[in-house]
C-alpha cells in the first residue's frame, strides 16, 4: 500500500493534497473538480488522478488546456511516478508517495517464553508502569481458521504500534504481554480485537500492578475473566495439617466474631484470599475488595465503608456496634505494596473490619490478629488434591466432562517446586487441559518448564521428553492432521510418522 500526495504549487498558494487510493480525483478551476485550484490558466476540469500502487494515473480531462509532465506535453494517458511535476498552466502538481511500512510478523513464543518475559517485564515496570496481558480465545475452529485469525489479531496490533510479544497458551487460546498497558491501550484492545477476531472470539485483559504483581497471578485472573469464573468461587480445599488447622482457625467463632483487623501473609498465590473468604463466610459478611496499588480505588473503598458502617451503627445501636458485626468488610489485597505510613493510616481510619493479604509480616501491633500461610511446596499433600479439584472444575468450565487428571501426570506434579504457588498449579491444569486432545490430562499436557527436575545426568531420557512434548503439542494444535503437524514442524511428514512409531504416539480413539 502507497499512501500519494499532490503538492499544489499556483503563483499565490502552495498546499498538500492527500490523494484516496483507487479514487478518481479531479484536478480544476470550477466547483466540479475534486481539487480547486485558484488559477486562471487552468480549465474547469483540467485532469484526473487515480491513486494505484504503481503510480499515479493521470489523463487530460476534454476542454483542458496543455498539460505537461516534467516538461514533455502528455498524449493521452501517464502513470506519474513520485517526484514527477505536472504542469497545469501556471500551475504545478508535484507527485509524493511513501510506502506502507512492512511490519515483520510477530513470532508465536512458546507458552514458557511467553511467561518469562511477562515475569522480565513486571519486574522492571515495578509498579511505576501498567503491564498487562490479553488473552484471546477463538474455540471450536479449525486449524486454517485459527492460523488466520491468529494472523488478524497480531497484524491488528502490530499496526496500531501496539509493542506485544504472543504466544500460543493452547489450541484456540492467545496470549499477548503489554510493556505498556494504559486506559488507552486497553480500551482499544477491548473494542477492536473481538471485532478483527470474529464473533465466536473472546477477548480479556488483565493489568499490573491493579490485578496482581505477579505473571501467574495477572495470567489467572485473564483466565476467570475469560472463563466467567468469578460467578462460581472454587470450594476451598485442604488437605495438609497445616492449613486444615488454618482453615479451622478462620472459621472459629472467636475469629469470626471479633472485630479486630486481620492480616494473612505468604507468598502471592498461595492461598491467603482463601483463608479470608473462610472468615468471611464463617461471619456470614459481603467483602469488598480493593488493591492496595489501586490509591483512588482504596480512598473510595474506605469512604464507602465508613459511611456504611454510620449508618449501620445508628441502626443497631452503640452495643451492637461493639460486637463488630459491620454490614460489609474490606480487603486490601497486597497491603505491603502501599508506604508504611499509608498502611498505618489505613487501619486507623477503616472503621469497618479490615482484612489483608501482604507477603511480609506488618509492623508489629498493627494488626490484632496476623496468621502466616506456608507456601504450596511446603504442603505436598495439597499439591494432589488441589490438581484434582482444578480438574474437576475445568470439566465444568470447559464442557469436557470426562476429563480426568492422568496418573503420570499426578506424579509429575509432585517434583515440582511450584514458585508461583497454587496459582501455577491451576494456571496449569487449566491450560493442560484446554490443550489435552484427549479425554486425560496427560504428563505431555503440562507446560515444559516441569520437566526441568529430570535428573541430571538422564540427558537421553530428557530429550525424549521434550521430543515427545514438541511432536504432542504440534499434534494437538493441528487436531491429530500428521501433514500439517510436519509443516508446523518444518520437518518432512515421513519423519513425523517415524518419530510418532518410536515414542509410541497414536491417534487417541474419537
Amino acid at each position: 500500500m502507497v499512501r500519494w500526495t499532490l503538492m499544489v504549487v499556483t503563483p499565490g498558494k502552495t498546499f498538500p493534497v492527500e490523494l484516496q487510493p483507487g479514487r478518481t480525483t479531479v484536478v480544476g478551476r470550477g466547483a466540479q473538480a475534486t481539487v480547486e485550484v485558484p488559477d486562471a490558466s487552468v480549465s474547469e476540469r483540467h485532469v484526473s488522478l487515480v491513486a494505484r500502487d504503481e503510480g499515479l494515473s493521470l489523463e487530460a480531462l476534454r476542454g483542458a488546456g496543455e498539460v505537461l509532465v516534467n516538461d514533455v506535453p502528455l498524449s493521452g494517458q501517464a502513470l506519474v511516478q513520485p517526484g514527477d511535476e505536472v504542469r497545469l498552466g501556471e500551475a504545478r502538481l508535484i507527485a509524493m508517495a511513501v510506502p506502507a511500512l512492512t511490519t515483520a510478523r510477530a513470532r508465536l513464543a512458546s507458552h514458557d517464553e511467553v511467561m518469562s518475559r511477562l515475569e522480565e517485564e513486571l519486574v522492571r515496570a515495578g509498579q511505576a508502569r501498567p503491564v498487562g496481558v490479553v488473552l484471546v480465545s477463538a474455540p471450536a475452529l479449525n486449524v486454517a481458521a485459527r492460523q488466520a485469525l491468529t494472523r488478524r489479531v497480531v497484524d491488528e496490533v502490530a499496526k496500531a504500534g501496539i509493542v506485544a510479544t504472543w504466544g500460543e497458551v493452547a489450541n484456540d487460546l492467545l496470549l499477548a504481554v503489554l510493556p505498556e498497558a494504559g486506559a488507552e491501550l486497553l480500551t482499544f484492545v477491548t473494542g477492536r480485537l473481538p471485532g478483527v477476531a470474529g464473533p465466536r472470539a473472546k477477548v480479556v485483559t488483565a493489568t499490573s500492578p491493579l490485578d496482581g504483581f505477579d505473571a501467574e497471578t495477572l495470567v489467572g485472573v485473564a483466565w476467570e475473566r475469560l472463563l466467567d469464573a468469578g460467578a462460581e468461587p472454587a470450594e476451598p480445599t485442604f488437605v495438609d495439617p497445616v492449613m486444615v488447622r488454618l482453615a479451622a482457625l478462620m472459621e472459629s467463632d472467636a475469629l469470626a466474631g471479633a472485630a479486630g483487623p486481620v492480616c494473612v501473609v505468604g507468598p502471592t498465590g498461595s492461598g491467603r484470599r482463601t483463608l479470608l473468604g473462610l472468615l468471611s463466610r464463617a461471619a456470614a459478611v459481603e467483602v469488598r475488595e480493593v488493591s492496595a496499588a489501586d490509591g483512588p480505588a482504596l480512598e473510595a473503598a474506605l469512604g464507602e465503608a465508613d459511611r456504611r458502617e454510620k449508618g449501620s451503627a445508628r441502626g443497631r445501636g452503640a452495643s451492637a456496634r461493639e460486637e463488630g458485626r459491620p454490614g460489609e468488610w474490606l480487603l486490601v489485597r497486597e497491603v505491603d505494596s502501599a508506604p508504611p505510613e499509608a498502611v498505618v493510616a489505613m487501619v486507623k481510619r477503616a472503621r469497618a473490619r479490615l482484612l489483608v493479604t501482604a507477603k511480609a509480616a506488618p509492623a508489629r501491633g498493627l494488626f490484632e490478629t496476623v496468621v502466616e500461610i506456608p507456601p504450596l511446596h511446603a504442603r505436598p499433600l495439597d499439591i494432589t488434591a488441589l490438581a484434582e479439584a482444578f480438574v474437576s472444575r475445568a470439566r465444568r468450565l470447559l464442557g469436557r466432562p470426562r476429563l480426568t487428571l492422568g496418573a503420570e501426570a499426578r506424579s509429575l506434579l509432585g517434583t515440582w517446586r511450584w514458585p508461583g504457588n497454587v496459582r501455577e498449579l491451576e494456571n496449569a491444569l487449566l491450560r493442560a487441559a484446554r490443550l489435552s486432545v484427549r479425554d486425560e490430562v496427560g504428563r505431555d499436557s503440562l507446560p515444559a518448564r516441569l520437566w526441568a527436575d529430570a535428573p541430571a545426568d538422564d540427558y537421553r531420557g530428557a530429550l525424549k521428553a521434550a521430543e515427545r512434548e514438541v511432536l504432542l503439542e504440534a499434534l494437538a494444535r493441528t487436531r491429530w492432521n500428521v501433514t500439517a503437524a510436519a509443516t508446523r514442524l518444518g520437518m518432512p511428514r515421513r519423519t513425523v510418522v517415524y518419530r510418532m512409531g518410536k515414542l509410541g504416539l497414536k491417534r487417541p480413539s474419537r
